[in-house]
């Protein structure tokens, strides 16, 4: 398990604070909301570009930090091609 510390005077902390109040739901089911977003929206972004050719698979699978094969199950999971030819 990884955990993280988000320290509530900051802007991020912050959000999430008020994102809690307005909504009902824990710091830390918002924390874990906003991370696994920003986290699909990072997959999705840079496989726009491998899309357009502007790098390889084995470059997204380094700029993710997970080997090829790694990065052929999490496209597959997301339902995106592994492949762009």
């Amino acid at each position: 398990m990884i955990q993280i510390t988000i320290d509530e005077s900051e802007p991020l902390g912050q959000y999430i604070l008020a994102k809690a109040k307005e909504t009902g739901k824990s710091f830390d089911t918002l924390a874990r909301e906003i991370t696994l977003a920003g986290f699909d929206s990072t997959i999705r972004t840079l496989h726009e570009q491998f899309m357009r050719g502007e790098f390889s698979q084995g470059y997204l699978a380094d700029q993710l930090g997970i080997s090829r094969l790694d990065l052929i199950h999490l496209l597959d999971a997301m339902e995106l091609p592994a492949t762009n030819v």
